[in-house]
């Protein structure tokens, strides 16, 4: 049994409508309707919420738990399999820029680059992107700090 026939089965058991159901779940009718249909799967926070609200019972909690795992694992793995060629792009990139003459350009690039990183980090959870931006921050005053190391040798 997939999880959209179990939340749609116990939904109307219960008499509830995707409209009833998704503001008990604090979720709009639309994410309902895709869990329904199979188009995503709920997060932990609203799973604990649907078993409540729908009085899922222990065997199907389990079966819906089972499920919804592994359908972000698959979801996750297909998303590191299409977007690491992207990653070996963007570090060739950047090796590449390294090599670049014009400094103007160079900067325009690098500008680019920091607002695209900026309209990711706004698409995460706040406290993900806040942990990304720290980390982020610190491996950049380690990476200058290195720098400056290297050019007092030189010297």
């Amino acid at each position: 049994m997939e999880i959209s026939e179990i939340i749609k089965e116990a939904r109307t058991k219960k008499g509830m409508t995707q409209q009833d159901l998704a503001n008990s779940v604090y979720v709009t009718r639309q994410t309902i309707s895709k869990w329904e249909l199979g188009k995503s799967v709920p997060d932990e926070a609203s799973l604990s919420l649907l078993y409540q609200c729908l009085e899922i019972d222990h065997q199907e909690r389990n079966i819906l738990k089972k499920l919804s795992t592994n359908k972000q694992t698959i979801f996750m793995i297909i998303l590191a399999v299409i977007f690491s060629p992207a990653v070996i792009g963007i570090r060739y990139c950047l090796f590449k820029m390294g090599k670049l003459e014009d400094n103007k350009f160079k900067i325009l690039i690098q500008g680019i680059g920091i607002v695209l990183l900026a309209l990711y980090f706004k698409s995460l959870k706040d406290i993900v992107a806040y942990m990304l931006i720290f980390v982020i921050f610190i491996c950049y005053i380690f990476y200058r700090y290195y720098l400056l190391s290297l050019d007092r040798a030189d010297k």
